[in-house]
């Protein structure tokens, strides 16, 4: 391993190490409403990453980026209370399931434009949640 492979790997476990860091104390502070737009921002995060790593075809990065991503969606879906959300959560629960399955059909497919309506899709949500937050 040269000097330069030895210094990118020493910057990367850095920035890993910082953005755990900042995570854990962005949650340990927060209120629930704040968690969850935490969530999607990291969601939209995500899925512009997985769009931009998929034009370089950096696909390592892709699937890791896409997994995360989908972690995400299925993390939403399951914190809804369906029982005392009435209707509205269970139209939540249907359409985090609709992005979970489109997300994973566009990830194995490659599909760069299913994941920019994907991107669309969780950013709509995510201001919808803001509004009301």
């Amino acid at each position: 391993m040269d000097k330069k492979d030895l210094k990118s790997m020493y910057r990367t476990s850095a920035l890993e190490s910082y953005a755990t860091v900042d995570v854990e104390t962005k949650t340990s502070e927060q209120n629930p409403h704040r968690l969850v737009s935490l969530l999607f921002e990291k969601g939209c995060v995500l899925l512009r990453q997985s769009e931009e790593q998929l034009k370089k075809e950096e696909l390592e990065g892709f699937y890791h980026s896409t997994s995360h991503a989908m972690q995400i969606v299925l993390g939403l879906r399951e914190i809804l209370d369906v029982e005392q959300g009435g209707q509205l959560a269970v139209q939540l629960f249907e359409t985090y399931t609709a992005i979970a399955a489109s997300l994973s059909k566009a990830r194995s497919e490659k599909d760069l434009t299913s994941i920019g309506k994907l991107y669309t899709a969780l950013t709509e949500l995510r201001e919808g949640w803001e509004a009301i937050s």
